[in-house]
């Protein structure tokens, strides 16, 4: 396995924050029981924060990653 950036890790983090707004928003904590379109969403909203953040992070930008 490759190691992560620091940025990388943070984009990893806001990517699972992500997943669980997706997750609370649904109220559905079973992924067998999301249909193939809430899936899709599921997984969209994850590529999407983990692109963002790495967009959005600056070079001398100090961010706190959650434990």
């Amino acid at each position: 396995m490759i190691d992560k950036s620091p940025n990388e890790k943070l984009a990893l983090n806001d990517a699972s924050a992500a997943a669980g707004h997706y997750i609370e928003a649904t109220g559905m904590y079973n992924f067998l029981d999301f249909t193939p379109d809430q899936f899709d969403e599921f997984i969209e909203s994850i590529v999407t924060a983990y692109v963002e953040s790495l967009q959005d992070q600056s070079p001398q930008e100090e961010r706190t990653r959650f434990p």
